[in-house]
This record gives C-alpha cells, sequence and structure tokens, in this order.
C-alpha cells in the first residue's frame, strides 16, 4: 500500500470516527453533545472531503475503472455491507428473544441503531441505481429483455426458455453438436439458456454464419466468472 493510499485511509477513518462518536453522543441523549460542533464538523470537515474526492480522486478513477476495473463493483461492496447488517439483525433478534424482559432494553437499542444504519445505507443504495444504473437500463435494453431480467431476478420462469445447457459439465467435443442439436429441435420464439466459463463469442460467430436472421442472442450474465446468454430461434426469418 502505499503512502498516498494509507493517508487516504486514514482521513477517512478519523472522519468516520468523529460522525460516530457526534452521533452516538446525540442517540445516547448526552447532554454534553455540542450540537453547534457537530454542525461545524460536517461542514468543515466532512463535506470540503466530498468536494475534494470529486474534484481531483473521480476523475482519475473514473478513467481507471474504464481501463483496469468494474463499474458495478461500487455497488457488490453496498450488497456486502447490506448482509452484513443482515447478520447482526438476525443475531440480535435471536438473542432478544432469548432474554429476560427486563434485560431485553440495551437489545433493543441496538437493533434500533442497526435498522437506522442499514436504512441509511439501503436508501442510498437504492438512490444509486434509480439514478444512474435504471436509466441507462430502459434507454439501452429492450423491453422484452428487461422483463426477463426482472422475470430472473425474482425467480420467475420464462416460458420461452425450454432448457438449461451447462457446457461446463460438458466434454468439449460435444458441446457444439449438442447447442446446434438444441437450437434445431426449438420452435419459434423459443429459446434455451448457455452457461459458460468464459464469453462464447466463437459460438456466437458460429451462429452468425450458418443461421444468420434465424437466431437471438441475449446475455443475462456477463462474467468474470460465469456468462449466461439466452440463444433463441426467432419467431420470423429475416
Amino acid at each position: 500500500m502505499s503512502k498516498v493510499t494509507q493517508a487516504f485511509r486514514d482521513h477517512h477513518r478519523e472522519l468516520s470516527n468523529q460522525l460516530s462518536n457526534y452521533a452516538a453522543s446525540f442517540a445516547q441523549g448526552e447532554k454534553t453533545a455540542d450540537a453547534q460542533a457537530f454542525a461545524a464538523f460536517l461542514k468543515n470537515d466532512l463535506v470540503p472531503h466530498a468536494a475534494g474526492e470529486e474534484a481531483q480522486l473521480y476523475p482519475l478513477v473514473d478513467d481507471l475503472v474504464r481501463a483496469h476495473g468494474k463499474p458495478t463493483a461500487t455497488m457488490r461492496v453496498d450488497h456486502e455491507y447490506i448482509q452484513d447488517y443482515v447478520t447482526q439483525i438476525e443475531a440480535a433478534a435471536d438473542e432478544l428473544a432469548h432474554t429476560a424482559p427486563d434485560k431485553q432494553t440495551e437489545l433493543r437499542a441496538k437493533l434500533g441503531r442497526l435498522g437506522l444504519e442499514l436504512n441509511a445505507l439501503f436508501q442510498v443504495h437504492l438512490a444509486k441505481e434509480e439514478e444512474v444504473y435504471l436509466p441507462l437500463f430502459e434507454q439501452y435494453v429492450s423491453d422484452e429483455a428487461q422483463q426477463r431480467v426482472l422475470n430472473a431476478m425474482h425467480g420467475d420462469h420464462d416460458p420461452s426458455t425450454t432448457q438449461r445447457i451447462d457446457v461446463r459439465v460438458i466434454p468439449p467435443p460435444q458441446r457444439h453438436m449438442l447447442i446446434f442439436q438444441t437450437f434445431e429441435g426449438l420452435g419459434p420464439g423459443e429459446a434455451f439458456e448457455l452457461v459458460n466459463d468464459h464469453d462464447p463469442k466463437p459460438l456466437y460467430y458460429q451462429f452468425s454464419a450458418e443461421r444468420a436472421g434465424e437466431f437471438t442472442w441475449e446475455y443475462f450474465e456477463q462474467g468474470p466468472q460465469v456468462w449466461r446468454v439466452r440463444v433463441g430461434k426467432a419467431s420470423k426469418h429475416n
């Protein structure tokens, strides 16, 4: 770790600790908690830090993410923290269920604090999805593909996807023959799901050469570990 990135981390910890201490003081009803000092810290330390990152760090990171990173990585970190909060709340709820009524006050306060922290994180997470991701999703993904994503997220079955071929467990010499045999057996508008451990682009090019205008190809998932593609037979041949 470089000295500069360590300085970033140290400053983050300092800001985080100060914010946590101020919040805890007011949450616990401490009479000595200084509201003016709290507001001054936010205005003079926290907000300028955010502005400095946006002006100096983020433009560089934008280029680095395009070249080396993954745009959704920060959202996945949100999910990790959300899951951690859920785990903590489940443990506290279980402990509360087995604690005598006269000793539950502290646990209930802990549940309230965890719930408020989780809610704050979740609201920001939703805002990022709705203000950044969903407009792109709506503008550049077909209505049909949007619906399939929604169905898959909610565990609904896509009636047009009749089979699932996981080529990771199929010997390589048998893969393309099975895939094309399955495709030939589809009715118009039907499809199968193809699962692979790498992007099956060569297969796409083979379909384009041999079945041009007869097939559809839509990604459900694009790595880095698993690729899932809906391969369908077009309703009408071009």
